[in-house]
């Protein structure tokens, strides 16, 4: 049996694969690259969490702060980062275990913020990986949603670099 290909049989597979490659990504725009999907979905849970949707903003998922984190992760992040963040999402189940015996998606709105809570704590001290884990987490969500263009535009209401007519300046006295 002849293991190589021919030309008609490379071109016949170049071709193929052409065609189908838009067509995959084109059938799930916003499927993670780097996370599976159920690490996905506890990123996505944890983000809106963190800035939920109110009467302010749409929240972190409408602004697509788990995309943004995923995609980051995904291309950019060196081997041991990548790990790092996987780790913290398993974290984050372990202590709802832990604490509710369910994952964290399975747990209640209230046991979710508690968890939270319970991994905020010495946010500006961490001391463990839980809390290492959640201070990157919370600042990556901030960094995302203010960088997108509904915590730019909607939240803040950012206008770019526009001319003032008077600038009022700070006063300290």
């Amino acid at each position: 049996m002849d293991t190589l290909l021919n030309r008609r049989e490379l071109l016949q597979l170049v071709t193929a694969a052409t065609f189908a490659y838009p067509q995959l990504a084109a059938a799930e725009p916003n499927a993670p690259l780097f996370f599976s999907k159920d690490e996905f979905a506890l990123l996505d849970a944890l983000t809106e969490l963190i800035i939920p949707a109110d009467e302010h903003s749409p929240g972190a998922r409408a602004a697509g702060v788990a995309v943004y984190i995923d995609r980051t992760v995904a291309e950019a992040f060196l081997p041991e980062e990548k790990t790092s963040w996987t780790k913290g999402l398993a974290l984050m189940n372990k202590r709802a275990r832990d604490s509710y015996r369910l994952e964290f998606l399975n747990a209640t709105p209230d046991q979710q913020r508690h968890v939270l809570e319970v991994m905020a704590e010495n946010e500006f001290h961490a001391a463990t990986d839980e809390q290492r884990f959640f201070a990157q987490l919370k600042e990556t969500t901030a960094f995302a949603y203010y960088s997108s263009a509904i915590g730019i535009h909607r939240e803040i209401d950012y206008k770019g670099n526009v001319i003032l007519e008077q600038f009022q300046g700070y006063d300290a006295t």
